[in-house]
């Protein structure tokens, strides 16, 4: 069997034109889906794990359409430390790592110094130290003196964004048909 095809020149590299700027589109449109879905599931990883909006605004994308040849999207977190709670981490003071006792300290107050106040340590034997307003006994211990401090895995955005990636094939075949 043979199949014989003829036509305008034009008419031919404009329906090729017009079949791969579909394609194009098509694969950066599916790959702004599994970012979009990605971020939005890692925020509700983060919100579920008690973490605040600031927190879950964090999580962002940048697009990049690489002349419509292999479009990607580059997922990350904007706070620099936030691998700490994918991953969970051991933190060590120098010497000792000052952890604030919520319940005595001002709104937003979460280090020595930004407590702003003159502070005073005591040491106990056989106890950790505490740290007391030097002025303010009576407010009770603002910050306990630890060695070190392991901070455990709070969420899991590697395997949200590993299963939104995988979905890429079904985001492009929505976008190719329709």
């Amino acid at each position: 069997m043979k199949l014989v095809f003829s036509a305008k020149e034009a008419v031919l590299e404009k329906l090729l034109d017009e079949i791969e700027r579909q394609i194009e589109d098509a694969s950066a449109g599916a790959v702004r889906d599994a970012a979009d879905l990605a971020v939005k599931q890692g925020r509700a990883n983060i919100a579920g794990a008690g973490f605040s909006e600031r927190w879950q605004r964090a999580v962002s994308y940048s697009f990049y359409d690489n002349q419509g040849v292999n479009p990607a999207a580059v997922i990350f977190d904007r706070i620099p430390f936030a691998g700490v709670f994918e991953f969970g981490m051991t933190i060590s003071g120098r010497p000792l790592l000052w952890l604030p006792i919520e319940g005595n300290l001002p709104a937003g107050v979460h280090s020595p110094k930004q407590y702003g106040h003159e502070l005073v340590s005591v040491n106990i034997a056989g106890k950790p130290p505490l740290m007391f307003d030097k002025f303010n006994r009576l407010r009770g211990p603002l910050f306990v003196g630890v060695r070190s401090a392991d901070i455990r895995k709070r969420w899991d955005l590697m395997r949200i964004f590993a299963a939104a990636a995988a979905r890429l094939g079904e985001f492009y075949q929505k976008r190719i048909k329709g």
